[in-house]
């Protein structure tokens, strides 16, 4: 069942596998085993992976819910005396942006567990202690730090709807030449997306040398300069969802990018074994999930 529920979330039996610690292969017929079981197929199996069938999708829900019923009393006989608190590192944007909006789900669903959301640079210190989670552009493998795809999905071009109506009835990403584009200019090595060179290049332009006269070091902050009229800005579609929807930016073009550096999910390996951290774990990669099939 657990399997089954991994293989769900994921849908990867190798993702699945990964989790639990054993192969593919071991998924994959445990997978038949059920499938036998309940008389009926769980996963379509097409050859870029797998998605669940009708009754397999109905399944995991509610043995999803039955798995958090399980782990949500571990958590309560765990802390009687009080709320267990599970600790997220997390950009500082994305914090913002993505998680604070979110989080209070979380708390409505999971009202015995606390979380303490800190909204810090990528790095700690020895003498900083390990988050139990945390939230950053994956950079490869980090010894004792189990990492999850979390959100990929795609930059768009956005403005306030004022600035929009500026561009021609028919606009072409030439018009956009002339007018205010917002830079992101991230100051912490390591941290970079696809900017307008990209953007630009990938609607047919050749190499551009693009003049910025407003950058950002924070893309909330861009995303705020943006909604005021201060001009276009590349976003990751998740960052500016909210605004979307209530049509306090629009989506100049419907010209997007895949973001070349997603966003994981790191766990420390010594939190993994805490019951309300991994509540907290499949909830978020729950939320993710969506923005990982964009990416």
């Amino acid at each position: 069942m657990r399997a089954f529920e991994a293989a769900a979330r994921h849908l990867s039996f190798a993702r699945a596998g990964g989790e639990l610690g054993v192969t593919p292969g071991a998924i994959s017929h445990q997978m038949r085993q059920l499938e036998e079981w309940v008389e009926g197929p769980l996963f379509e199996r097409r050859a870029n992976g797998v998605s669940l069938t009708e009754t397999g999708r109905v399944f995991a829900t509610r043995l999803g819910a039955i798995f958090d019923q399980i782990t949500a009393a571990s958590v309560a006989a765990r802390a009687p005396g009080g709320a267990s608190t599970v600790t997220v590192r997390c950009q500082y944007s994305l914090a913002t942006k993505w998680l604070a909006p979110r989080i209070g789900k979380f708390r409505a669903a999971h009202p015995e567990i606390s979380v303490a959301v800190l909204a810090l640079p990528h790095r700690w210190s020895a003498n900083e202690r390990d988050p139990d989670l945390a939230i950053y552009h994956g950079r490869g493998t980090i010894p004792g730090i189990r990492q999850d795809m979390l959100l990929g999905g795609r930059l768009v071009v956005v403005a306030a709807p004022q600035v929009a109506a500026l561009l021609p009835a028919a606009p072409t990403p030439a018009d956009l030449l002339t007018r205010p584009l917002i830079k992101m200019d991230f100051a912490e090595p390591g941290w970079h997306d696809e900017g307008w060179e990209a953007w630009f290049a990938a609607t047919g332009f050749g190499h551009l040398e693009l003049r910025a006269t407003l950058s950002f070091n924070l893309l909330h902050l861009a995303i705020e300069a943006c909604i005021a009229g201060a001009g276009f800005a590349l976003a990751p579609n998740f960052m500016v969802e909210q605004e979307l929807a209530a049509g306090r930016l629009v989506d100049a073009f419907g010209i997007s990018l895949p973001i070349r550096q997603p966003y994981v999910l790191m766990t420390p390996e010594a939190s993994l074994a805490r019951p309300e951290v991994e509540i907290l774990r499949s909830w978020l990669l729950d939320e993710g999930m969506g923005y990982v099939k964009q990416g």
